[in-house]
C-alpha cells in the first residue's frame, strides 16, 4: 500500500508542473500561428514601418485577440485591413485595429466573432 501511495504522489508532483508546461507550449504555438496569419497579410510596402501587432491567446480557452496599431492611417486603410485579416484569422479570435487617423484623435475598430446560432 505505502508503494501504490508513493507512486501517486510522485506522479502528482511531476505531473503538475509537466501539465502546466505542455498547457504553455499548446497556447505559445496557437500565438505562433494567428501571428503568422496576420503577419502574411500586413507584408505589403505601404504598411513597413508604421505597424504594430500584438497576438494574445488564453491558457485554457480557445479565444484570443490580435490587435494592430497602426500609425498614420486613414479610414479605408483601417477597413481594407480589417477586412483582410477577417479573412485570414480563425472565427474565435477578437480583432482590434487602431490608429490615429486624419485627425489626433485615436479610434479603434473592434471586429468579434458571432457565435453560431445568436441573432441580435
Amino acid at each position: 500500500m505505502e508503494g501504490v501511495t508513493a507512486i501517486i504522489i510522485a506522479l502528482l508532483v511531476l505531473g503538475g508542473p509537466l501539465g502546466a508546461a505542455l498547457l504553455l507550449n499548446v497556447r505559445d504555438r496557437r500565438e505562433r500561428r494567428l501571428l503568422q496569419a496576420v503577419l502574411d497579410c500586413l507584408n505589403g510596402r505601404e504598411l513597413r514601418g508604421r505597424v504594430a501587432v500584438e497576438v494574445r491567446c488564453g491558457l485554457l480557452s480557445p479565444r484570443g485577440l490580435v490587435r494592430v496599431h497602426l500609425l498614420a492611417a486613414t479610414r479605408s486603410e483601417i477597413w481594407e485591413l480589417l477586412g483582410r485579416l477577417a479573412e485570414r484569422v480563425p472565427s474565435r479570435v477578437r480583432l482590434e485595429v487602431r490608429g490615429p487617423m486624419e485627425q489626433p484623435a485615436l479610434a479603434t475598430f473592434t471586429l468579434e466573432p458571432a457565435r453560431a446560432g445568436a441573432t441580435r
